[in-house]
């Protein structure tokens, strides 16, 4: 829509309707007579619509509320649709005409009295409420927010708004339409906040009695503590125990495989020297068994030699048989004999004495022969006892490496009781100072134990499922630190987007106050009297508790007062009303306001200063359009060109629309006046 209006003829809202009634289900209208079809044309500008009680006037006023997708709650007469049709008639309707700049936006609703049902047109086309709602909206039409549509009925509501709902309702009205979402952003973000606060630790205590647990907590931003209390379970014993004759067990069992593995140590490092032993007395024999070798080499050559000699010498002694018979014819050579007979025994002698050799030498291979046999017998010896200690070893092996594994894992379990990381090598700083505290010798470490297994056999009646439900707990910790995690990166967006949200609504917010602010003070003033409008929060924090707050005061001798249903007079509060729709309609953003019957109760003089206020402030061509619907008129009002009169009249003398004589009617006025 295209504020302010182009031209004189330029008319927002017109409405025709046919055969509709603005009486209730509790109370009939005054006149007997109703509409069976009526056309309104309003300016576009301020609209001052006249008559006398129960003429009709509320009737334009439903015919806007209904014909624009209103519900009847907001009229606050019959709750029923069908109510709003003339009696003895099945159906009613009223068509509204929306200016626009690139075209005219005509709304038709058929009312049917019989299911209280309604059919819509929108441009000629069916159409269903919900589209007709949402062009509503588009346009920036809220028939159900009361700072700018204020039926009869609901006037008194007024001064019963809460600051909060006065806020939501000049947010609708007058902010940008970004403003509101905003708002309702912050909202919700703060109540998702409070709802992760709790898990800030420094806000948050827990204290046990006896029998209960008490859980204190304190907000974030207002710094308030609210409590809250719980059964505290029936005691148990420890969730976690340590089997003390099972620990003495396993150190005595890594004492005895460290003195085992020692005495291993021991008993390697002796057969190391045995084994360097025997391997030289094995080179020792096989330095005599070459030398053995050599000597029965030469033995076998003397003896090669002796047969030789035996040979020739009974060669010789059978030589010597022939001799004998054949001494006469030997004599001759016997000198050559005897010469040849010397060197044999020469040779004989030196054969002997070879002999002797041999023998000598036989008795010392067979005593080498012995001892040889004898470091044989040592050596298979030594071998059979090496090969038992190497069986010894393997075995002796085999148990480091099973008691290796077993302190591996007695390690690992104490890294886990301990909650050390599987790469953490040293020590945790506590543990470390926990162990330091412990006596330094074996005997004063059994004592304790002793000590500690008495204590622990003191206890009776323990649990089989402690281990598990400290394993429970023990996995509810961590679900809950993870959730813990989670929720405070969760808070820290939130906080980000509160932040955020807060820097664009709260500025322009401000900003708008003290707008509105600014024009209600100015006619207040005007009246001689005094008036403000705030944005009110005890707690900047706390988004959904912002509010608009009105204090006025009409006598110099009081005090400014919030303005309420009860501390100010009717009057009273139908001019502050009136004065604080005002200030909103320059900054309107919506097409029309309607005001039904305020002036109802105000007091002559502050009837006129508010009617001089409406028509100045409503026909400024800044402003969009005025509905303004009044039973009586004081006499001699300032009028303003820009504004348009409608008189509204009811009964039997009245005449027909299509025979009313405007100019006829002037004429008659004109004579009057003569006179």
């Amino acid at each position: 829509m295209t504020w302010p209006p182009q031209s004189p003829d330029y008319n927002p809202i017109e409405m025709v309707w046919d055969e509709l009634d603005h009486r209730v289900k509790e109370k009939q209208p005054t006149s007997a007579q109703t509409y069976d079809h009526s056309i309104v044309h309003p300016g576009p500008n301020l609209n001052m619509i006249v008559g006398a009680n129960g003429t009709g006037k509320s009737s334009i006023v439903c015919a806007i509320c209904l014909g624009l997708a209103g519900k009847t709650a907001i009229l606050g007469r019959g709750d029923k649709v069908g109510l709003y049709v003339k009696r003895g008639c099945n159906k009613g309707s009223v068509e509204i005409v929306l200016h626009k700049a690139k075209g005219n936006l005509v709304i038709n609703r058929e009312i049917h009295v019989e299911n209280n049902q309604s059919t819509w047109l929108l441009n000629g086309k069916h159409s269903s409420q919900k589209t007709v709602e949402e062009e509503v909206k588009a346009l920036q039409i809220q028939v159900s927010n009361l700072c700018q549509f204020l039926p009869q009925e609901k006037v008194g509501e007024f001064a019963k708004m809460t600051k909060i709902e006065l806020l939501e309702a000049t947010e609708k009205s007058v902010g940008p339409p970004e403003m509101y979402e905003f708002h309702c952003e912050l909202k919700t973000f703060r109540t998702k906040e409070r709802e992760l606060e709790v898990i800030e630790e420094p806000y948050l205590k827990v204290l046990y009695t006896a029998e209960e647990k008490y859980s204190l907590k304190k907000s974030f931003y207002s710094g308030k503590t609210s409590t809250s209390n719980s059964a505290v379970r029936p005691s148990q014993y420890l969730t976690m125990a340590v089997d003390a004759e099972e620990k003495c067990q396993l150190e005595e069992q890594i004492r005895t495989a460290e003195k085992s593995m020692q005495a291993i140590d021991v008993q390697m490092s002796a057969m190391q020297e045995r084994t360097a032993k025997l391997d030289h007395c094995d080179n020792e024999l096989r330095a005599q068994k070459k030398g053995l070798s050599e000597m029965k080499g030469k033995k076998r050559q003397l003896e090669q030699k002796i047969s030789t000699k035996q040979d020739s010498l009974r060669q010789m002694e059978q030589g010597g048989i022939d001799l004998q018979k054949a001494e006469e014819e030997t004599k001759a050579q016997i000198s050559a004999v005897n010469s040849q007979k010397v060197a044999i025994v020469a040779e004989f002698m030196a054969h002997m004495k070879l002999s002797m050799e041999k023998v000598y030498m036989a008795l010392e291979t067979v005593g080498m022969t012995a001892e040889k046999t004898k470091l044989e017998t040592d050596c298979r010896e030594g071998s059979a006892e090496l090969r038992i200690l190497e069986q010894a070893c393997a075995m002796l092996e085999q148990r480091k490496a099973r008691l290796l594994e077993m302190c591996k894992g007695l390690m690992r379990r104490a890294r886990e009781i301990c909650n050390m990381d599987p790469g953490e090598s040293a020590v945790p700083p506590d543990l470390h100072t926990a162990f330091s505290q412990l006596p330094d010798t074996m005997d004063e470490i059994d004592a304790m134990l002793n000590e500690e297994r008495s204590r622990a056999e003191c206890f009776t009646g323990l649990s089989e499922n402690v281990v598990d439900e400290y394993n429970r707990r023990e996995q509810e910790i961590k679900n809950l630190e993870k959730e813990l995690d989670e929720k405070s990166n969760a808070l820290k967006t939130y906080r980000q987007n509160i932040s955020e949200a807060k820097e664009r609504w709260l500025n322009p917010l401000k900003q708008l106050v003290e707008q509105i602010n600014d024009k209600f003070s100015d006619f207040f003033r005007s009246m001689q009297c005094a008036g403000e409008v705030d944005l009110h929060s005890e707690n900047e924090e706390e988004y959904d508790k912002y509010g608009i707050r009105i204090r006025v005061k009409f006598r110099s001798s009081t005090q400014l007062h919030e303005l309420t249903a009860h501390h100010q007079s009717g009057g009273e509060r139908s001019v502050s009303t009136m004065l604080y729709l005002m200030a909103l309609q320059e900054l309107n953003r919506c097409p029309f306001r309607v005001v039904d019957e305020i002036n109802q109760g105000m007091d002559p003089v502050n009837e006129r200063r508010v009617f001089d206020i409406v028509v100045r402030t409503a026909c400024k061509e800044t402003t969009s359009q005025y509905f303004f619907i009044t039973p009586k008129l004081l006499q001699n009002l300032q009028y303003a060109d820009e504004m348009t009169v409608l008189c509204v009249h009811n009964g039997p003398h009245m005449l027909p629309p299509n025979k009313w004589d405007e100019k006829a009617f002037t004429r008659r006025c004109l004579r009057r006046k003569g006179k």
